[in-house]
């Protein structure tokens, strides 16, 4: 499957080891975790970094089936701006897209040109029949970006102990937006 994915502005590629303190800085700023993890929030450093060594693995051995994990960065500079996702759902029949971005990145559409991305990725190349979107109930920033996507709410759910908004978005509406 694709090492790299690219947009106007962007290259999602997968994950190496030089791409640890940048996911690590990102994993430990506060403003970024708010909304990210059950519960959200900031883990210990240790944790942290065992969970950042354990995705740039994960990405190297290459198994994963056109899902895991991606760096965001500028296709002009390779500036680092954040994290993208393909990732199973706990029940296993979805496929969850998922992204969080440095503060720097903030505000300039890079969240819905990198969910994009993958979204097309995984409809497109991948041909699931649909992709889900999980946040807090008041992460709206990321439930703007999810609906400029084309997901439709399809309300609360229960996510890895916490109460989440459930957001769907099918191959068929994917297409008959382009």
């Amino acid at each position: 499957m694709s090492a790299s994915l690219e947009t106007p502005r962007l290259r999602l590629r997968r994950l190496v080891p030089a791409d640890e303190a940048d996911l690590i800085a990102l994993d430990s700023d506060p403003d970024v975790m708010r909304h990210v993890g059950s519960p959200a929030g900031v883990k210990s450093p240790e944790e942290t970094a065992e969970r950042v060594k354990r995705r740039v693995l994960d990405s190297r051995r290459g198994d994963h089936g056109g899902l895991g994990f991606w760096r965001v960065e500028g296709r002009a500079d390779a500036a680092f701006h954040g994290l993208g996702a393909l990732i199973r759902m706990p029940d296993a029949d979805d496929v969850e897209v998922a992204y969080r971005l440095a503060r720097s990145a903030w505000g300039r559409g890079i969240a819905t040109e990198a969910a994009g991305a993958l979204v097309n990725h995984a409809l497109g190349a991948l041909a699931l029949p649909r992709v889900v979107a999980v946040t807090y109930p008041d992460n709206v920033a990321s439930q703007r970006v999810l609906y400029k996507l084309g997901f439709e709410r399809r309300g609360l759910t229960e996510y890895k102990g916490v109460q989440a908004t459930w957001h769907v978005l099918t191959r068929e509406a994917w297409r008959a937006r382009a």
